[in-house]
């Protein structure tokens, strides 16, 4: 009986993946903006990969015909579910910080942007480099000496 219902939950797991990959393709269509797109491409990997990943991890462990491999299969399922559960939006976050922070691609039209306030000014970083240069022909003499035997 017990191994019914997690065939069903596990089913139903897979299922409600499939509908989010099919939000977020309808997402990646319909956003008109870098952010926006990213977003539903989180939301599909995260939903649409690791919950039907959840859902097959459930499925394999009640699946009686694999015999003994029904447990790894079930933990290597669960294993990759919580992998992309942590990859997949430090992932994401890296590459909008990167696109953001380096000022690739437009903004997109915001009421208030508190990423904009934290950002150092040009002439902050350009005064920051020059201290922290080393200007050439005063740098420390070696406190090793090198000769030939």
């Amino acid at each position: 009986m017990i191994d019914q219902i997690i065939f069903v939950i596990g089913s139903i797991a897979i299922l409600i993946g499939a509908i989010y990959d099919l939000i977020a393709a309808i997402g990646m269509l319909r956003f008109v903006d870098f952010y926006m797109r990213t977003h539903a491409a989180t939301v599909g990997t995260i939903g649409g990969a690791a919950l039907p990943v959840f859902g097959a991890g459930l499925v394999a462990l009640v699946y009686h015909p694999l015999g003994g491999q029904r447990f790894f299969m079930a933990g290597i399922a669960f294993t990759v579910g919580v992998l992309i559960l942590i990859i997949a939006p430090t992932g994401s976050h890296s590459l909008v910080s990167a696109v953001y922070f380096g000022k690739i691609g437009k903004k997109p039209k915001l009421v208030v942007d508190h990423l904009e306030e934290d950002l150092p000014k040009r002439s902050d970083v350009a005064e920051l480099v020059r201290e922290h240069e080393e200007v050439p022909g005063e740098e420390e003499e070696s406190k090793f000496t090198f000769r030939r035997v």
